[in-house]
């Protein structure tokens, strides 16, 4: 009991919480984009690219002391956001152009990707000198990621209003980071993390009115895999 009183102790004493802001830069076919149905969002279940731009995140990270220098077990939320790049936006606007809406102008809210994941793992850290230090850890665990909607709304000739909605579903994947950073005068924190959030198809529900027969439909595409690189600074509390 004493002993366990004094580990107990000594990691209450080593627990440390940051705050992290920065921007994220997808990689890989999460950044790609041809046209829009080769993307995930639109085309079909093969399809696998993005077509997302450099975002941003912010996360809280607590480091627990196990009574080994240098040694902590991390803990890590993290909320990361990334809006369509910008050849994506033209593809959107491509698909408007290229269709023949009656010549009325057509109003679209394009699909932004936010995603959340939660991590269990280890740091280590490394002090050159007493107010500057290095450190690499690595995680694992969860992402619930969200695709916001997307609707196109035009009037026709005839002043009928059409509005088509796309509701996507929200997906949980397996998820992993690395990340090296230095830590200097033991409050400021300057990372880079590496974040493969896992892969999941891209699914959910349609909605198309007016209809002359259901206007709902279900979307079956392609899949999403998050792949990103993360540039960041934290402050330790």
């Amino acid at each position: 009991m004493t002993l366990m009183l004094v580990l107990g102790g000594q990691a209450m004493a080593q627990t440390h919480g940051t705050m992290f802001l920065g921007a994220s830069f997808p990689m890989g076919d999460f950044a790609k984009v041809n046209d829009l149905y080769s993307t995930a969002l639109w085309g079909n279940d093969q399809q696998t690219f993005g077509g997302a731009g450099i975002g941003f995140n912010a996360g809280l990270k607590w480091d627990f002391g196990v009574g080994i220098p240098g040694l902590a077990v991390v803990l890590s939320v993290d909320g990361l956001y990334n809006g369509p790049s910008a050849d994506m936006k033209q593809c959107y606007k491509d698909r408007v152009n290229l269709t023949d809406y009656l010549n009325n102008e057509v109003d679209q809210t394009t699909p932004k990707y936010i995603n959340v994941p939660a991590m269990l793992g280890l740091r280590y850290t490394f002090y050159l000198t007493p107010q500057l230090a290095i450190y690499a850890e690595g995680a694992a665990g969860g992402n619930a990621r969200f695709i916001t909607d997307y609707t196109m709304k035009y009037t026709d000739l005839l002043s009928v209003k059409h509005t088509d909605t796309e509701n996507y579903s929200t997906a949980f994947t397996f998820a992993y980071q690395a990340g090296l950073g230095i830590e200097v005068s033991k409050n400021l924190v300057i990372g880079c993390s590496f974040y493969d959030l896992g892969g999941a198809a891209v699914k959910g529900e349609g909605t198309y009115k007016p209809s002359a027969t259901n206007g709902n439909y279900d979307i079956n595409r392609g899949t999403l895999k998050p792949v990103m690189v993360l540039g960041r600074i934290g402050f330790r509390f």
